[in-house]
């Protein structure tokens, strides 16, 4: 016998190779699987046989693809396709060799799979190639590098009926990211299951709680799908509605989740699943062991000390994104996560902010603090104690500033420019790693008196007004001159020489930004304007594409920041002095109007104290970011690329920016005993990556009530409000106004030229580098955020409405849906859908 249905094969069956032992498995303990047959690995056998060929017979493959089918082997081959027809409009055929999907020696990808095969000649041809695809150059490579010994053609090919598939995907039982066995991930899309396993579309991604069927869930662009034709299958593009929607429902979501739980209950051990569904009914088309236990062990005993564990787990962990977006590098975690701990608990306990900060540590490549409640007796003694430092707080800042970091950065400067022995490289090294501790200590020595500071006149003003209304309050503290705003008017200033000079201004309205560099270099003009962009750079050039981490370029590295700045201020027309003497205008107005509310003189007076100072320190938010989080992140950046450098000179990694990719004590080791780290490297990368396309949650933990509002007055909203309805997202009321218009939801820098004047702006959260988009935006929405997040803060800036913190803006809103965007009571209203 050739060919066995899978309801009437053994589960032990060796000859149906492993994929087919999967199917018959699945199939005889009930499981929703397509019906099919196994050609069984002595049919090879005597195929080979028939044709006189031998493995080693060179150009094998041809000769298989070219031999004879044998009556008796072709009979009963046919005779089973057809009988599995009669209830499929077309079949596949998958190769399934004795070798494949064995642990720690995964097979997948490596042999073939022919969807769509509707006649016999075509399914003949296409068992053929399977069997050809055993003795194929890549998988004989393949099987050499996991010194696999099955050599013998032991090839089975699976014929399963193909379900038309509206949605498909992939299922891991253990969550590949994390190594979590709590924990499954699905990724799906539309459509037949090829465009996933190929790597064609970028699939929506679902982490569920294997106890709770609590779901998190990852839009992707499910760019394409693929379909069954007349003849094969043919790729065809999602319309906007398919690509801003999920392809599955909470409900399908579930009863995936529970066929996964049952399947690896079934085997013993995680598995990994293809699944289809059509026409409302789930199918599992194939499953296999998860072949990565090995490398996930060896991944968890690379674990540092400062990740969060699962014993961490039953404490509350808050995740700092709205400070720090994730996912960070491992070098740059080695970096920070040390120091902000440091930073944050001595200087909480110094300055009480509400919270003290007992640890800070990282989960998913994303910072998180554990956190308990001050004792309110003693947060009121430290707070008064800090009113002495009220009236100078931003000369405070400015001399810490001059004394600490200004002149690190010189050293910095000139280590990034000597030659280093690697001793000197390792010392210079260590330097670094002691400043961060050093300036994540002086960063909350500055922000946090500001802090109480602006908690005590946020106090005043709500006896005044009320708790139910605060964007006028930081309205009134705009239209102060700060980093941010000084980088943006030299911009504007620029683009202001640019419009005096036609020859610059026609290269700039005519060329998209990439190319403005390289045109300007051709001409006498332009290379005296890009001098001059250069001078620029030397001074505002130290921040980064990405805040917070290493990985990206900074602006000091390549002009096309700047340039395509200067290009944006071309091309709309914006005033920046014109702009922000309104903002001036509307700061006095609005707090000359609130003083007037103030009947009781001695507390008028009292407040306008207080608010002075506020007003004075204002600058504090965003001069202490250009100076600390941004300059020192980008000073470190130039420096480290030497290490990196050194350490590809001698073998350790392929490339300088894999160094991003080691963490610290790595780097220490490997410049005094280079050793290759190559393939540590590349797995962080891919592992980064995946961190990337999944949302981690906003805590950990069973948090309580306290706790949560706690957490919520210092980074803004920590779950999604419970007022949301299909029509209505409540959020942050960050700055005030109410205007109307289309939804462009930006994931990224990379999405910036999908934006146009007059979008409101949705997005996770903002950094600087996003400020070019407050000149066109009608308003601002983000995930994430508070009322003194640097949303919020340029949001005033520029008289921008802003709703943040909504938790479900970015999976709520689609392009082109219009808004009613309420940033004074902080309520979006959905008027239409796109």
């Amino acid at each position: 016998m050739y060919s066995v249905l899978f309801n009437k094969a053994e589960e032990s069956s060796q000859l149906a190779g492993a994929k087919g032992m999967n199917l018959i498995k699945m199939t005889k303990n009930g499981l929703p699987v397509p019906d099919g047959f196994i050609i069984q690995t002595n049919a090879l056998a005597r195929f080979m046989e028939d044709n006189q060929l031998h493995e080693t017979k060179e150009d094998i493959e041809n000769n298989i693809i070219n031999g004879i089918f044998s009556d008796e082997l072709k009979n009963e081959l046919t005779a089973s396709f057809y009988e599995l027809r009669e209830s499929y409009a077309s079949v596949a055929v998958r190769s399934s060799s004795a070798s494949e999907d064995l642990e720690g020696a995964s097979f997948a990808g490596q042999y073939e799979t022919y969807l769509n095969v509707k006649t016999e000649d075509e399914f003949l041809g296409k068992v053929k190639e399977c069997w050809a695809s055993f003795f194929s150059a890549r998988v004989g490579r393949y099987k050499e590098k996991m010194k696999n010994n099955h050599g013998k053609p032991l090839m089975g090919v699976v014929v399963q009926g193909l379900i038309e598939s509206e949605v498909s995907g992939v299922i891991f039982s253990r969550n590949p990211v994390t190594h979590d066995d709590g924990e499954l991930l699905i990724s799906a899309s539309y459509g037949l299951g090829e465009a996933i396993v190929s790597g064609s579309v970028t699939p929506d991604t679902f982490i569920v709680n294997k106890d709770s069927f609590a779901i998190q869930k990852e839009m992707g662009l499910k760019e394409l799908y693929m379909v069954s034709q007349a003849e094969g299958i043919a790729e065809r593009e999602t319309n906007e509605e398919m690509r801003n929607r999920y392809c599955l429902n909470d409900e399908h979501i579930r009863e995936l989740a529970a066929l996964t739980k049952k399947t690896e209950a079934l085997y013993g051990f995680p598995v990994d699943l293809e699944f289809g569904i059509a026409e409302n009914t789930l199918y599992l088309l194939q499953a296999r062991p998860i072949t990565t236990i090995d490398q996930d062990k060896e991944a968890a005993e690379e674990e540092r000390d400062f990740m969060i564990t699962k014993e961490d787990m039953n404490d509350f962990w808050l995740n700092m994104e709205s400070n720090i977006e994730g996912p960070i590098s491992p070098l740059f975690s080695s970096l920070i996560v040390p120091a902000m701990e440091h930073g944050l608990k001595k200087r909480s306990e110094q300055f009480p902010i509400g919270v003290t900060i007992e640890e800070v540590k990282q989960y998913r490549g994303h910072i998180y603090s554990k956190q308990k409640g001050g004792d309110p007796t003693e947060a009121a003694k430290a707070a008064e104690a800090a009113e002495e430092l009220f009236p100078h707080l931003a000369e405070r800042m400015y001399d810490i500033l001059n004394k600490t970091f200004l002149p690190f950065y010189e050293t910095l400067d000139e280590l990034s420019a000597a030659s280093h022995t690697p001793e000197s490289a390792l010392n210079a090294f260590k330097k670094l790693k002691a400043f961060y501790m050093e300036a994540y200590d002086e960063h909350f020595n500055i922000v946090f008196p500001q802090l109480l500071l602006n908690t005590k006149l946020e106090t005043m003003y709500q006896q005044v007004q009320g708790d139910t209304e605060n964007s006028h309050f930081h309205e009134m503290l705009t239209g102060k001159m700060n980093k941010s705003l000084e980088t943006d008017r030299h911009l504007w200033l620029l683009s202001n020489e640019v419009k005096k000079n036609a020859a610059l201004k026609q290269v700039f309205e005519t060329h998209q930004a990439e190319e403005l560099q390289e045109t300007l270099a051709q001409t006498s003009d332009g290379k005296l304007f890009l001098d001059k962009v250069n001078e620029f750079l030397r001074e505002y050039g130290w921040r980064s594409v990405k805040s917070h981490d290493l990985i990206e370029q900074i602006w000091a590295e390549n002009p096309y920041y700047a340039l395509s700045h200067i290009q944006n201020y071309v091309r709309n027309g914006y005033h920046f002095d014109n702009e922000f003497n309104k903002t001036i205008e509307k700061r006095k107005q609005l707090y000359n109007e609130f003083l007037q509310q103030i009947e009781d003189e001695a507390f008028r007076k009292e407040y306008d104290r207080y608010y002075q100072w506020m007003l004075n320190s204002s600058v504090i938010r965003d001069d202490h970011h250009f100076y600390i989080d941004a300059m020192l992140d980008a000073k470190a950046r130039i420096f480290l690329l030497r290490i990196g450098e050194m350490l590809t000179d001698s073998g350790v990694i392929d490339d300088k920016e894999d160094l991003w990719y080691l963490y610290d004590d790595e780097i220490e080791n490997a410049l005094l005993h280079p050793v290759p780290l190559q393939a540590k490297a590349a797995k962080r990368r891919e592992v980064f990556k995946e961190y990337e396309l999944v949302h981690a949650p906003s805590y950990l933990g069973s948090p309580t009530a306290e706790q949560l509002k706690a957490a919520e007055d210092i980074v803004g909203s920590v779950t999604e409000d419970e007022k949301n309805t299909e029509d209505h997202i409540y959020g942050v009321a960050a700055s005030s106004g109410i205007v109307s218009g289309p939804v462009k939801v930006i994931r990224d820098a990379n999405e910036f030229s999908r934006f146009s004047p007059g979008d409101v702006l949705v997005c996770k959260m903002t950094t600087p580098l996003w400020t070019s988009l407050f000149q066109d935006a009608k308003a601002v929405i983000t995930d994430t955020g508070g009322i003194l997040s640097h949303a919020a803060i340029i949001a005033r800036e520029y008289g921008l409405p802003a709703v943040l913190g909504t938790r479900a803006a970015t999976d709520r809103l689609r392009d082109g849906d219009v808004v009613t965007v309420d940033g004074t009571s902080g309520k979006i209203t959905i008027v239409s859908r796109a």
